[in-house]
């Protein structure tokens, strides 16, 4: 009985050291591949504002491998060395949801964001007003909209409090739009 069970350590031992070097090895190649895409954007980019953009968005994207891979590996693992994961998976759930009801209102925000540029409601440079702010839009993202107000300060206005807009003519050259939130 002494020797199956020194097996069974041993056996489970050297799974969770190939598993490791597995996962090192594909963590690895996946952050080579971000690094090749990533590359391959950096030529065309300009700007540097972008350029620093792009920097952040491929260190959150290894770092996000990082976490998956050894989360999973180290799930298996415990699970290879009979200890129960069910209740860290029911705690990473309640979690998740808990989570999900967090950012409803930044799906909201995205959501609003994508059909405003989508359909070009307005755009960077027009004057506009959002609820009782009013300016010239500075810039717009998926989740914010940037206004500039006559005194120079910034005005940021998620983009689900944005609920109608209405485009005035004007004798200008650009024309005003109202927006109510």
């Amino acid at each position: 009985m002494n020797f199956l069970s020194s097996n069974h350590y041993i056996d489970n031992t050297v799974f969770t050291l190939f598993a490791l070097i597995f996962t090192l090895f594909l963590s690895y190649s996946i952050k080579r591949t971000i690094d090749f895409i990533f590359l391959n954007v950096k030529t065309r980019i300009t700007h540097e504002s972008l350029l620093a953009r792009t920097r952040t968005i491929r260190g959150i994207l290894k770092n996000i491998v990082d976490v998956v891979l050894f989360l999973i590996v180290g799930l298996v693992c415990l699970s290879q060395w009979g200890i129960n994961i069910s209740p860290i998976l029911t705690g990473a759930g309640i979690l998740g949801l808990a989570v999900s009801f967090g950012s409803q209102t930044l799906v909201k925000d995205l959501i609003a964001g994508f059909f405003i540029i989508f359909e070009d409601q307005f755009s960077v440079g027009d004057r506009v007003k959002i609820g009782t702010s009013e300016g010239k839009v500075y810039k717009i993202t998926l989740r914010l909209t940037i206004l500039e107000d006559k005194a120079g300060n910034l005005i940021y206005i998620p983009n689900s409090q944005i609920t109608t807009v209405v485009r005035e003519k004007s004798s200008k050259k650009s024309n005003i739009i109202r927006v109510h939130a």
